[in-house]
């Protein structure tokens, strides 16, 4: 009965990991292995428990363990942004505290997995791109998108950003800026202009 447990935890893990996600709660996992949802709880603990997949937070697991996949996946939409993307990029050695994200949802920090989120506005989740990673995927800002979230959130100076970007590249982002007309708007034409 043991080993049957445990191929079907394996299968489970191989599964998720083919489909390329990392990131489940409990209704994800439901669907990927089509069985009830209280079911797919009762799964998620045991991965956890036989060191298979890592809790997150109470009702998500993940099958790797990559901040940059854990903090794409983990609250959707969002993007990893600010210094964080710029680390992922190499444009600066500094290390912040969390792996920081922007998102449309409220404002959220997850410490005991070590991530932030902030939130913008519907209109600036633009300037992204998927990367593959750790079998899996994230999402994270352009180096000129990055320090222009930072900038709206207040976490860069206007210098900051004119220190570290590529002009070419920001003002490839102009004409998606210039649709955004939510609040800090102006603040951001401004700063471009």
């Amino acid at each position: 009965m043991t080993m049957m447990k445990e191929l079907s935890l394996y299968k489970i893990r191989d599964l998720a990991l083919e489909s390329g996600r990392s990131v489940y709660n409990s209704a994800q996992l439901s669907n990927l292995i089509n069985m009830e949802r209280t079911t797919a709880s009762v799964y998620m603990s045991r991965l956890v428990d036989k060191g298979m997949a890592k809790k997150l937070i109470r009702g998500k697991i993940s099958f790797v363990d990559d901040d940059f996949v854990i903090a794409s996946q983990l609250v959707e939409p969002s993007y990893i942004s600010l210094t964080s993307a710029l680390l992922f990029h190499n444009a600066t050695q500094q290390i912040p505290r969390y792996v920081q994200s922007v998102t449309t949802r409220n404002s959220m920090t997850y410490p005991e997995v070590g991530l932030e989120y902030h939130k913008v506005n519907p209109g600036l989740m633009f300037g992204y791109e998927r990367h593959s990673i750790s079998g899996s995927y994230c999402f994270v800002a352009t180096i000129e998108k990055a320090l222009i979230d930072g900038f709206y959130l207040n976490v860069f100076s206007k210098d900051q950003v004119m220190e570290l970007c590529d002009f070419n590249k920001l003002r490839d982002l102009i004409p998606q800026l210039e649709k955004f007309s939510g609040k800090g708007s102006k603040k951001l034409m401004r700063m471009i202009s």
